[in-house]
């Protein structure tokens, strides 16, 4: 058993983590494994991962080290009582030096940052495909890759030294800044691909590259894989100095064109090559790369020279992951047997022998790779509630090593052994592996670190072992505790950790639970009956903002606000719902607004002499159903004056519904209440019964509920404006006209309801160009990557701490500008905002103001 009493006595209670549920978090990887641990530690320091190895010699439960979490293989999975050493933490990047072209960094750093941090002078070469999370001290661990291997290599050929904790806690320094070195056993290289198996790596001297003067990318297209296979070996040999050769096959560019749509070429094989270096170099290497095509019947190559173009070329191999996890509903890509090394001649045998396999056996594959480092992928895709599909794959595998060994290859080309290839390891290492097995004992005699990795037991692996979809084999057929729908877009995610740099929860809060990932895990523990809805697990749903950033990035488009919304309902069926969001849903039922205030007190925020016309009878017909919402109509009286200034200004024919106008019920929808279905059928039929043709209203989160969740619940078909589109449109027919009448810096928020959820990104700035001209600003994550506000999802009802700490990190980034104004076009958005810049006023030193967007155009009406 792990001592957690002692781990928090030495480490300190703010560094160890001993829920359930953030262990249950910490249980999966991109395999079919699951391993869940005792506790997890994230060390600020050298000496803290000494004291953690100290007591786990003397007390005997294993570690295991963990960067981002992105693994293929199993290896940062527990298979016996331990600790996971979360390094996370460790992430400062603390020295470059250009002039000695070297970098030294904690394990921590993000692959991107580090890179983000050197441009425009040099780069880190090694490039994974999760390099946008993935951690230096991670790549370093399972010697990781990436698509520019077959010129610059692999990570190890870019570290110059290393600081490594070893087992009994003793610190060891490796290698040298110097550019090379001769002197005793390359202890450097021995820890590259350990996989954390002797060592936790704290400290990385890494090699920096020259950013090449110019770059171009080739696309060829071939009828025959043996010739797109000869072309590479030509080029290859004539020392032509490919940056990047990727190959993707017949099954791959039609998994892309079937559920992309991006109408590839289809061919037997296709080539994407890119060349960098100096421009005449590469201009004399891509005609000479052209010709070998051309001599061995390439249909078409293509180029690109801007990056608008390359982007464009990447585009289908960026693309293909994505594809792979939405051939059918339920389906996904499975990593067993997905990254084999071959000889460069022998990579259109291969391919060609790993289709007949899965034809032989009924299964679906898609192949794609490295090809110019010999690196391919066979990717499987099945149902993972389906066992007849996993017997399927089981037979694959076995039978694809064989072929990969008979070719003189290795099964595992960048991704490493961890459990899901242990089975194979004596097959494919021989007597080495015993070699590897006596180091291993010299160094860690009591099997501290990682242990069950690496094949080093031989106890009869199968590549099922630690299986993560068991239960939920054995669940009935039919059942979907969250729903169908819900469990097919649950069931995409591979765990990769994409999400994690950009969900606002995790954000503020650094748990794995707070993000995408996470909650997915915790989703599916509801799904195989390992885990039952109860407060803990709505606590972490509830603290979702819902703001789709994570599908932004996800590789697959994983709809995670759908599955968070079934699992609230879910939780809510259940009874589980927390007791302030239960009160709000409770006040939206009896007082139709959220706040709890007077259904007559709706028209306080309304001028005076409107509110007065109306209950004369007025304002009461029109073409135009001017819907203010909750948040305007009852928190903020300048929303309600200005939009109702732009409707008189535009001349429109509209009404309003004052006192009668009632909530959209929208944040019952996102409680998870079923109670939302009777809104909407309240509200559908009272608007239908006023003969509007169109709706307009400031409110983002009306917006979204009439124009998307109304239209999937019933069939109103009246058009829906925001404020936004409205003006915009009324600007184009020239019956609105706008001037200067903001000073100062102004920086736009993007909310999620209109942005993300709705697409809603350029109307906003057409406006705010037109009257602020160059005092304008954009924050550097903006549109679809804009940061929320953290008050969405129902989360500022909820919780005020994590809503009011996303909004700060927004306000931050609005004074690190220098923005004097931040305006929205959401009332929550404007409300969070608020809070956070009158709290940080005095530490941001500056009085930033928060606007909606309607009070900058009321303002700059010309009439």
């Amino acid at each position: 058993m792990v001592p957690i009493e002692k781990l928090v006595e030495k480490l300190g209670a703010e560094n160890v983590i001993a829920d359930r549920l953030e262990n249950l978090c910490y249980s999966r990887d991109m395999s079919v494994h699951r391993g869940v641990p005792e506790a997890i530690v994230t060390p600020l320091t050298t000496a803290m991962v000494s004291d953690l190895l100290k007591l786990a010699s003397e007390f005997g439960f294993a570690v295991i080290p963990r960067g981002a979490g992105s693994s293929v293989t199993g290896a940062i999975l527990p298979v016996v009582p331990s600790v996971i050493c979360d390094l996370s933490k460790m992430n400062r990047i603390k020295e470059i030096r250009f002039e000695d072209g070297y970098a030294v960094v904690e394990p921590g750093v993000v692959c991107a940052d580090l890179n983000a941090a050197l441009k425009p002078k040099a780069f880190f070469a090694p490039d994974p495909g999760s390099s946008s999370v993935a951690t230096i001290g991670g790549m370093v661990a399972t010697n990781a890759s990436g698509l520019r291997a077959v010129k610059y290599g692999t990570t190890k050929d870019h570290v110059l030294g290393l600081e490594v904790v070893l087992a009994d806690g003793t610190i060891i320094k490796t290698g040298t800044k110097a550019p090379k070195a001769s002197f005793g056993y390359d202890l450097t290289r021995l820890m590259a691909a350990s996989e954390g198996t002797l060592g936790i790596i704290t400290e990385i001297t890494v090699k920096l590259t020259r950013t090449p003067q110019y770059s171009m990318v080739l696309t060829a297209v071939f009828d025959k894989l043996e010739d797109a296979g000869r072309s590479v070996s030509e080029v290859l040999a004539e020392g032509i100095g490919l940056s990047i050769c990727e190959i993707m096959d017949r099954a791959s560019i039609e998994v892309i064109n079937k559920v992309s749509g991006m109408g590839l070429e289809e061919c037997e094989a296709m080539l994407i090559i890119e060349i960098d270096g100096n421009r005449s170099a590469v201009q004399d290497d891509v005609k000479r790369v052209r010709e070998i095509c051309q001599k061995n019947g390439v249909r078409n190559v293509s180029e690109a020279h801007d990056e608008k173009e390359k982007a464009k070329m990447w585009g289908g191999r960026k693309g293909l992951v994505a594809s792979l996890s939405r051939v059918k509903p339920g389906s996904r890509l499975i990593p067993i047997a997905e990254d084999f090394g071959v000889p460069i001649s022998a990579i259109p045998e291969a391919i060609k022998k790993a289709q007949e396999i899965a034809k032989r056996n009924n299964a679906i594959l898609a192949t794609f790779g490295h090809v110019g480092d010999g690196n391919v992928h066979t990717t499987f895709i099945g149902d993972v509630r389906v066992r007849e599909d996993w017997e399927k794959l089981r037979v694959c595998a076995q039978q694809l090593v064989e072929c990969i060994l008979n070719l003189g290859g290795t099964m595992s080309a960048e991704h490493g052994i961890g459990i899901a290839k242990a089975p194979f390891a004596r097959k494919g290492l021989g007597e080495a592996i015993d070699v590897m097995k006596k180091i291993k004992n010299a160094l860690d005699p009591k099997g501290v670190l990682n242990p069950h990795k690496l094949g080093f037991e031989e106890k009869g692996y199968d590549i099922f072992d630690f299986f993560a979809f068991e239960e939920i084999l054995k669940r009935g057929a039919g059942t979907y505790p969250i729903g169908e729908k819900a469990e097919n877009e649950l069931l995409l995610c591979v765990q990769c950790g994409f999400c994690r740099p950009v969900c606002p929860t995790f954000l503020v809060t650094k748990l794995e639970s707070m993000n995408a990932r996470g909650r997915n895990i915790l989703a599916y523990t509801l799904c195989d009956g390992t885990n039952a809805s109860g407060e803990d697990i709505a606590r972490k749903f509830y603290s979702c903002t819902t703001c789709m950033n994570c599908k932004q990035v996800c590789p697959s488009r994983i709809d995670v606000p759908q599955i968070v919304h079934s699992v609230r309902e879910k939780l809510w069926g259940d009874g589980f719902a927390p007791s302030s969001i239960k009160s709000v849903v409770g006040s939206i039922m009896e007082k139709s607004n959220p706040l709890g205030q007077p259904k007559e007190g709706r028209m306080e925020t309304y001028p005076k002499e409107k509110r007065k016309e109306w209950k004369e009878g007025k304002w009461r017909s029109g073409d135009i159903l001017l819907w203010l919402g909750c948040m305007p109509s009852y928190a903020d009286m300048k929303i309600v004056s200005s939009t109702m200034k732009i409707m008189d200004a535009a001349g429109a024919n509209y009404f309003f519904l004052g006192e009668d106008e009632g909530c959209c019920g929208y944040f019952v929808y996102l409680a998870g209440s079923p109670d939302f279905i009777r809104i909407v059928k309240e509200n559908v039929e009272r608007i239908k019964s006023t003969g509007a043709k169109t709706i307009v209203t400031p409110c983002a989160g009306c917006y979204r509920t009439f124009k998307n969740l109304y239209r999937k619940e019933t069939a109103m078909e009246i058009e829906v404006l925001h404020i936004v589109e409205f003006v915009e449109r009324m600007m184009k027919e020239g019956k609105l006209k706008l001037g200067d009448g903001q000073r100062g810096k102004v920086v736009y928020h993007d909310p999620c309801d209109l942005g993300r959820h709705m697409q809603v990104y350029d109307s906003p700035r057409v406006i705010l160009k037109e009257v602020l001209g160059e005092n304008f600003l954009e924050f550097a994550r903006n549109k679809e990557n804009s940061l929320c506000c953290g008050g969405g999802g129902g989360v500022a009802a909820y919780s005020s701490d994590i809503s009011l700490s996303v909004s700060d990190e927004r306000v931050r980034e609005a004074n690190k500008i220098g923005a004097e104004v931040i305006v929205s076009a959401c009332a929550g958005c404007k409300s969070n905002l608020k809070k956070s810049a009158a709290r940080l006023r005095k530490e941001i030193q500056t009085n930033i103001s928060v606007m909606d967007i309607t009070e900058i155009v009321s303002s700059s009406l010309k009439f």
